[in-house]
């Protein structure tokens, strides 16, 4: 019987390394790509944005944001507070930078949703981030009471450099998609990052997530 092992062993090794060397292998760049969910009725997305793009810059990480207009747990019954303690940890978050949220309510994703839809609009172009780092700027950092419409579509023909599109009703069940893909992939909330197959808190692991990219590139 050790006679026959040994020989499987000699036999059969060299081959299984053969074979596995010529599997498909997932290109370095499909492997360091970041995904961001994010809901732009979230000051953590404020937050979070500007830091994960030097991040991926710097790493020349490709970034695919997924707008978010549904999050959260279903009949959350704490939902509401949570939505008025996320602007005051946000503010605290803020002011690591020296900075200060311009809001003290929380905005909606009804309110929202126009910009989730322009945002998936763009998904191929490449000053989408860009635009909806602005965005996010705008309404968290330098606007108060209701979402400054006109002055986001003047920064969505800034970055983008056309006018908006004039109905977000046609990009209503892609946003519907980017939500049941974020679950199917096992998280909910936002502003959640997955990179390399793991998740984080943009907002909280921005360190570890440039840890992760560092890693992958190895």
């Amino acid at each position: 019987m050790g006679g026959l092992r040994n020989y499987l062993q000699r036999a059969m090794a060299p081959r299984a390394v053969v074979a596995l060397s010529r599997l498909p292998r997932t290109p370095w760049a499909a492997r360091k790509r970041v995904e961001l969910y994010f809901a732009y009725d979230d000051p953590y997305a404020a937050v979070a944005l500007p830091g994960l793009l030097r991040i991926v810059h710097a790493r020349g990480a490709p970034l695919s944001l997924y707008p978010l207009v549904e999050r959260g747990i279903a009949g959350d019954p704490a939902a509401e507070q949570r939505r008025a303690y996320a602007i005051m940890d946000a503010n605290r978050l803020a002011q690591r930078d020296g900075r200060r949220l311009s809001r003290k309510l929380p905005l909606t994703a009804g309110e929202c949703a126009f910009l989730a839809a322009w945002t998936e609009a763009a998904r191929h172009d490449t000053g989408s981030a860009d635009f909806a780092a602005a965005v996010l700027e705008k309404l968290w950092f330098n606007s108060t009471g209701g979402v400054p419409r006109e002055a986001c579509a003047q920064l969505h023909r800034v970055h983008l450099h056309r006018d908006p599109p004039p109905d977000e009703a046609p990009w209503r069940q892609a946003l519907a998609r980017n939500a049941r893909r974020l679950r199917r992939k096992g998280h909910w909330e936002s502003p959640a990052a997955r990179v390399g197959g793991a998740w984080y808190f943009a907002h909280e692991r921005l360190p570890q997530i440039d840890a992760r990219l560092a890693a992958l590139r190895r």
